[in-house]
């Protein structure tokens, strides 16, 4: 498989770049000019893109079989990053065909479906109320992306931190609680989802 990575220098994506090779896929990392390369394994091949932009997405998207598009709000994006960076990667991805996308976004974007406990409603609110842009922008990217007829999975976390690979984790439908899980073990199952085909055109949940 043949794999580009946008957010590749965050933390979700360095984990992603590595666990990708050593699976023994070929990797791009997407990245902005300011990302050092020596960040990166020497097996992955990397591109300097303005995703917001657009700039340089094709040259990124060059070859992919699959995209994994782990950008994340940082202090200086703008309020539509995830939308409007997102519409770019997808934009294109339809124009040269493409069609296996997975993503991961905050658990505040919810279904008409999901099993939600007290903790996990309560622990939302929070996060909503501290941080409304992130959470209004995560919603309309992932209304737009749904809408796609693409072979998307969109992978929901309520808290991500630092942490080591376990692999002991729960995915689907699921109560989170107040519940985390670790960069290494969410690219993880991202990675399966990819190469096995699964989660298509859903929603899951993750959490350790």
């Amino acid at each position: 498989m043949k794999l580009t990575v946008f957010g590749a220098s965050s933390p979700i994506g360095q984990q992603l770049l590595a666990q990708a090779v050593d699976r023994g896929h070929e990797v791009t990392a997407a990245v902005r000019p300011t990302a050092p390369a020596s960040r990166f394994p020497s097996a992955v091949s990397v591109v300097e893109v303005d995703v917001y932009t657009g700039r340089n997405v094709e040259t990124a998207l060059q070859g992919a079989t699959a995209v994994c598009n782990v950008l994340w709000h940082t202090k200086h994006s703008p309020p539509d990053y995830l939308t409007e960076s997102g519409r770019h990667v997808l934009d294109e991805m339809e124009s040269v065909g493409i069609e296996r996308y997975l993503t991961v976004v905050p658990a505040t974007v919810r279904t008409d479906d999901d099993q939600c406990g007290f903790a996990e409603l309560l622990a939302g609110s929070i996060f909503r109320l501290l941080r409304p842009t992130i959470t209004a922008d995560a919603r309309s990217y992932i209304e737009e992306l749904t809408a796609r007829d693409l072979h998307w999975t969109v992978i929901r976390a309520l808290r991500v931190t630092d942490g080591p690979r376990t692999r002991q984790y729960r995915t689907g439908n699921i109560s989170l609680g107040f519940g985390s899980v670790s960069y290494a073990d969410c690219s993880s199952f991202m990675l399966d989802c990819c190469e096995r085909g699964i989660y298509l055109q859903m929603l899951p949940k993750i959490r350790s």
